[in-house]
């Protein structure tokens, strides 16, 4: 079962206002119409925070970061 860890969100206040924020503009905004430009750059934003908070959730106590430092990189003496 899925479990939501708060603390990830609690770590990033500002990330975290600004996705509730973009959700929520998007949720309402069609009531309003607005410029196609301001629409593609709100879903822009929500897909970077999702794929922000993706990240930082999916790194768990016992996995490796996503990069590699240069020690573990191939080729690296």
């Amino acid at each position: 079962m899925f479990k939501p860890r708060l603390d990830v969100f609690l770590a990033y206040p500002i990330h975290t206002s600004a996705l509730v924020a973009v959700f929520a503009l998007l949720l309402f905004l069609p009531l309003v119409r607005p410029p196609i430009i301001l629409s593609m750059l709100l879903v822009t934003l929500l897909v970077y925070l999702s794929m922000f908070f993706g990240a930082k959730l999916a790194l768990d106590e016992n996995q490796r970061p996503l990069s590699l430092s240069n020690d573990d990189k191939p080729g690296a003496h």
